[in-house]
């Protein structure tokens, strides 16, 4: 019998990444209508039966880890509040809000309700799912709202599915995983990692800022057109001018930069639940003075085909995997921080949210995006997601004002790079 409370390796991983910042994925929807808060709530509860992890909570003191299953109901996670004055700033702050892992269920979603329609701000612990496994939380508990609209208590329940990394290494042989960890490949450069600068924001300033800025489908399709001329893609495009910028603004020759890659294309067959089934690869990106965009460009595209080219990116899962089975979980919270260097600039792009599978029965959808935690100075990452051919940038960031403008001005400067 499959053990739906397993502690699984990545929830440890991101559970020791509260040491840095909280691991948390969020998701904003804007409707023209208002939702039926009602049946929101019991699709909320009847998704447990799929990921029963998001009705519990983790203890992280014990000697082993564990998940602890809880009582909660949709109406301890869905909370409905109508909008003020100011709606876009409480928007702002109720996306900011965090969740105790140890007492709350692990997925929050605020509702505001405006007059001409709603605003659903859905946070998750990070430990539950990666952004890919977050847009297929959102079409199942979407399909779930969906059906109980429709049919009332004529509902087709999930199946669970068990979460973790063996799938990923179901498919090969004992020599070919000893092959990947004997490899010299080194998806992460930790050496190089630690020296990559970050961005220093006002000392003492905690607000949070949630940045966003939004390609159109028009230029979108422009960029579509030149990653095709050039044999690259639209990933390698967006980090690449996010690497120039960087370098250009912060004036330093070379970044560091880590993206996320989707591990499940290494899966036969969609035999998965709901979890984390990602990791990082670095780019050791330098740019010169003068430094063509087309050349920075072919610089990345060369390095993430080198990172996509085999099994070796499952090297760094693989060893987590032996740590967190060699090593007692005591001693890897007191030595986590030491050992592991967290990248201090990020690059991740949660992907395309299919406008197909998003579905709230009649509610009518007008954006959707995905972006990952606030990060607190130096730290400071680029988040991107696109929904109906509009690509969403978002940089989340706790500072001042005058933070927020630097923001706001890289953004529109990585644009102005996209749109040469």
């Amino acid at each position: 019998m499959m053990n739906k409370y397993r502690v699984e390796i990545f929830d440890i991983w991101q559970y020791l990444c509260q040491a840095v910042y909280e691991p948390l994925i969020r998701c904003r929807i804007d409707f023209s209508n208002h939702l039926d808060e009602r049946l929101l709530k019991k699709a909320v509860t009847l998704s447990f039966d799929a990921v029963p992890l998001i009705n519990s909570c983790f203890d992280g003191l014990s000697f082993r880890p564990r998940w602890l299953g809880k009582n909660f109901t949709g109406d301890d996670i869905v909370h409905v509040t109508e909008a003020e004055a100011d709606a876009d700033e409480q928007i702002i702050r109720l996306f900011a809000s965090t969740i105790d892992f140890t007492a709350e269920p692990q997925l929050k979603i605020h509702l505001i309700r405006r007059p001409d329609g709603d605003t659903a701000c859905m946070i998750i612990n990070h430990m539950i799912c990666d952004g890919a496994g977050f847009k297929e939380y959102l079409y199942l508990l979407s399909d779930l709202y969906t059906q109980c609209k429709n049919h009332e208590e004529i509902i087709s329940l999930p199946e669970y599915r068990a979460r973790g990394i063996r799938p990923l290494l179901a498919g090969m042989t004992f020599a070919e995983k000893t092959g990947v960890l004997r490899s010299s490949y080194d998806a992460y450069d930790s050496a190089n990692a630690r020296e990559q600068q970050g961005v220093t924001f006002t000392q003492g300033a905690d607000s949070p800022f949630m940045e966003t800025r939004v390609i159109s489908e028009e230029n979108l399709v422009r960029m579509k057109v030149f990653a095709r001329e050039k044999g690259v893609t639209l990933n390698d495009m967006i980090m690449t001018a996010f690497a120039r910028v960087f370098c250009f603004t912060t004036g330093t020759a070379k970044i560091m930069l880590p993206s996320t890659m989707d591990l499940r294309k290494y899966i036969p067959a969609a035999t998965y639940g709901i979890g984390n089934l990602s990791t990082n690869c670095m780019c050791n990106i330098g740019i010169q003075e003068q430094e063509l965009f087309t050349d920075t460009l072919m610089q990345v595209s060369g390095q993430m085909q080198r990172h996509k080219a085999n099994k070796n990116i499952l090297k760094s899962v693989m060893l987590w995997n032996l740590i967190v089975h060699i090593l007692p979980f005591p001693f890897l919270k007191r030595h986590y921080a030491k050992v592991v260097k967290q990248p201090v600039v990020s690059f991740t792009n949660l992907g395309i949210i299919n406008n197909e599978s998003l579905h709230f029965e009649d509610a009518v959808i007008e954006d959707v995006y995905l972006t990952a935690s606030i990060k607190p100075s130096p730290f400071f990452q680029l988040t991107v997601s696109t929904y109906n051919d509009r690509c969403t940038l978002s940089c989340n960031i706790y500072g001042g004002d005058g933070d927020k403008k630097w923001v706001d001005r890289f953004l529109a400067d990585v644009c102005s790079e996209l749109y040469f």
